[in-house]
């Protein structure tokens, strides 16, 4: 179980979560495999669940122009866990790749069944939100 939870913690939706809360999200982690070249996930699809990737590499890009790379520790599609919008972007391996998927209907049922992980959920937003407007803030001054 401990080896799931660094990985949730690198996760800046998840980095400010009690232990507890983290143990309680990592049990709906599955393991994934991907072989080179497989699109992960494609732009405009749905968004089912996020990605942490613990070994191999992945290309992020939106309408065919690369955005980024993703390592070990790196990740895709939180925001797909809270909102259920279409994908922004695509992800394809660049080599064989594992990853740690998070569902969405998994981790909605945490949150219905333990009311004290959506309210901490909520607050780490909540401090997200505010610090992402004190540095816009700051910076137009």
């Amino acid at each position: 179980m401990a080896q799931t939870i660094n990985p949730l913690a690198q996760v800046p939706l998840f980095s400010q979560l009690s232990k507890k809360s983290l143990e309680r999200i990592s049990r709906a982690l599955r393991e994934r495999h991907f072989d080179a070249g497989h699109t992960v996930v494609a732009e405009g699809d749905e968004g089912v669940g996020m990605f942490i990737v613990t070994s191999g590499k992945a290309e992020i890009t939106r309408g065919g122009t690369k955005l980024d790379e993703v390592g070990p520790g790196g990740f895709f599609g939180e925001m797909a866990l809270l909102d259920h919008r279409r994908r922004s972007a695509t992800v394809k391996t660049l080599e064989p790749t594992d990853c740690l998927a998070l569902p969405r209907s998994d981790f909605m049922a945490e949150l219905r069944s333990d009311p004290d992980l959506a309210i901490e959920l909520l607050e780490v937003l909540s401090r997200r939100i505010r610090d992402l407007d004190e540095r816009v803030g700051a910076a137009s001054h």
